[in-house]
């Protein structure tokens, strides 16, 4: 009788690894499959052999950092112009090459990469370098701006809001100017 109940342990034993095992899978096997259907969607960065300068500088950066890339927002006004959703956007078609504030956004996020930040460290130095003049330029946030903050790894404390007071209800409102994507000339 010692035999068949050590038997029957080891058949339950068994068994119920297997059933863990084919719960497992059955949760962690589509999570991997979705990762892996979103980068297959995901274009790829251009060749950055095929630029010179900053421009080349810009997409290696963003061939060497995609993952990061594709979680910073780009403040130059593509979302508006490109519907771009994120900085890899600008680095999957030639938008990139004649915008320095995307190549400064890369080589910013490769730099910081190479010192081992960590990628709410990155968002938070990109974001607050560039909110100020992207909300100057631009009245509204859009949906991309908004999906962003909403998921970006850090969310700034009162001392480090840039959005700007509201205006008195009489005031006149200054006209900005939207001279185009990238129009930051300085």
């Amino acid at each position: 009788m010692g035999k068949d109940l050590r038997r029957s342990l080891n058949l339950m034993k068994k068994t119920t690894i297997l059933c863990l095992v084919a719960a497992l899978t059955s949760v962690v096997m589509p999570f991997h499959a979705a990762i892996a259907d979103a980068n297959a969607l995901r274009q790829p960065v251009l060749r950055p052999e095929s630029f010179f300068g900053k421009a080349k500088l810009g997409y290696e950066a963003a061939q060497q950092t995609p993952e990061i890339c594709a979680k910073l927002f780009c403040y130059c006004g593509c979302d508006m112009t490109d519907n771009h959703s994120s900085l890899l956007d600008c680095f999957t078609s030639d938008h990139g090459v004649d915008c320095s504030i995307c190549q400064e956004e890369t080589i910013i996020a490769l730099k910081m990469k190479n010192e081992h930040k960590s990628l709410a460290e990155i968002q938070k130095v990109i974001d607050l370098k560039y909110t100020k003049d992207y909300e100057a330029t631009f009245s509204k946030p859009t949906d991309a701006l908004r999906n962003y903050r909403a998921n970006r790894l850090w969310q700034p404390d009162k001392a480090t809001q840039t959005t700007a007071p509201a205006p008195e209800k009489n005031a006149a409102k200054p006209k900005l100017e939207h001279r185009g994507c990238c129009s930051n000339n300085k």
